[in-house]
């Protein structure tokens, strides 16, 4: 029976773009799902399941079903529905074969392997109704869940849609309110059926711990030259390429920085020889002889990174004929890549859940590979864009923190922290057999 409720109220933002996927593909390979006036939403099915994933599990306040007996769920949510305006762009994505550094072909299509998906852009706000019966047996743990669920959202740690690991669906909780109803206290049920949310509750209840362990690196670089990654427009008089933006701001997307990290640390393992399960294990995998078999959400996150203002500069090129050295016929475009004048590229960000030291090592080798300007991001890496050069890091690691700045003075002292890292990858037992 229920002895009372708790109301959660608020607005989700988006800190960026999310695809919410409707199963469809009208517009692009993967579409937003969209209501019935033709705004996008955030299932609350696909909510609660992002919240139950994320927080320590409590069947009976989740709910569950298991055999011939079950629990009804504590928890009651409204579909989070648009309440400003909201824009969907569509995204073009490639497939990169890692040992050339190229666009995959399609062996059947005889192309590259390309695909595209629609977002809803950073910024777009959803509202939040959440509702938590309580009764006396589980008032206590439930008052604790809410503000538990408070807490996740206001500090933005969870993520929702597709693509998460990549930096997409990343969202706050603002404008939070919380009511709570006593059913025994006739004027509190009169508020509720009068459905009167005037007078929040100050609700300082404490939240659950759900920390975990997690490996960290913050990096602010600089961009040596010019920087590049594709956006393609319907528009017949635009340039053939131009740099990819959120908004009105040029991103660095999190799928390139990850695509360009992940081939890194390939080349590393195959050097060392290391096995490639270490790979599967961090970035995840799909069977693709048989998606449906099986298939791995990796542990490691890189964010979507806002690009300072950058100017964009239009740059006409040709494609020269090798045997000739002349020009080919019909063989020209235009893009407009970046370049920088002295700003620093902020909040590169890599996070691997529930680590292990030597994958932490592997990334701090990528990391130098970075640092260095060994290690190019985006498009047209082969005229030299994408080139970067470190600035500073922050490292962090089960309440550790080690800053890496060129200026230091114990630098040396400081990176002898993270020394163990390293020889926990070199020193990792599984080497290329131990994956077949």
């Amino acid at each position: 029976m229920t002895d009372g409720k708790i109301v959660l109220e608020g607005i989700i933002e988006l800190l960026s773009p999310a695809l919410i996927g409707s199963g469809s593909d009208e517009h692009s390979d993967c579409d937003v799902i969209l209501d019935a006036e033709g705004k996008p939403f955030i299932p609350a099915t696909s909510f609660i399941g992002v919240l139950r994933h994320h927080i320590k599990p409590n069947d009976h306040f989740w709910g569950y079903t298991e055999k011939d007996k079950g629990h009804q769920s504590s928890i009651i949510c409204s579909d989070l529905y648009c309440t400003n305006d909201a824009k969907t762009v569509v995204r073009d994505g490639i497939k990169i074969d890692n040992k050339k550094g190229i666009v995959e072909i399609d062996e059947q299509k005889k192309t590259g392997k390309k695909y595209d998906y629609e977002v809803v852009e950073r910024g777009t706000k959803f509202y939040l109704n959440l509702e938590v019966n309580c009764s006396d047996d589980d008032k206590t743990v439930n008052r604790q869940m809410v503000a538990t669920i408070r807490k996740v959202l206001e500090e933005g740690w969870v993520q929702i849609g597709a693509k998460t690991n990549s930096g997409l669906g990343k969202i706050k909780l603002t404008n939070a309110h919380i009511y709570e109803f006593d059913f025994s206290k006739k004027e509190d049920v009169l508020k509720w059926l009068k459905k009167d949310f005037s007078t929040p509750n100050p609700f300082k209840e404490a939240p659950f711990d759900i920390s975990s362990k997690t490996f960290s690196i913050n990096a602010v670089f600089n961009l040596k030259n010019s920087f590049i990654i594709r956006s393609y427009s319907e528009d017949a008089n635009a340039p053939d390429a131009t740099s990819m933006k959120s908004g009105n701001d040029y991103v660095m997307t999190g799928t390139s920085l990850k695509g360009a990290i992940r081939s890194r640390a390939e080349r590393i393992l195959n050097t060392l020889n290391k096995s490639p399960k270490i790979i599967e294990e961090l970035f995840g995998y799909v069977k693709e002889d048989n998606p449906t078999d099986k298939a791995k959400k990796g542990r490691i996150k890189i964010d979507e990174v806002t690009l300072p203002l950058f100017v964009s500069e239009l740059q006409n090129r040709i494609k020269i004929d090798r045997f000739t050295g002349g020009v080919m016929t019909g063989a020209l475009f235009d893009s407009m890549p970046l370049f920088s004048r002295g700003e620093e590229i902020k909040d590169i960000t890599i996070t691997i859940t529930d680590y292990k030291d030597y994958e932490a090592g592997l990334m701090l080798l990528v990391l130098k590979d970075l640092w260095t300007g060994d290690l190019a991001v985006g498009g047209e890496k082969n005229v030299g864009r994408g080139v970067f050069e470190g600035i500073s890091a922050t490292i962090n690691w089960n309440g550790n923190s080690v800053p890496v700045n060129l200026t230091n003075d114990n630098l040396s002292t400081e990176l002898m922290k993270l020394k163990h890292f390293v020889v926990a990858f070199t020193d990792c037992k599984e080497v290329t057999n131990a994956g077949k």
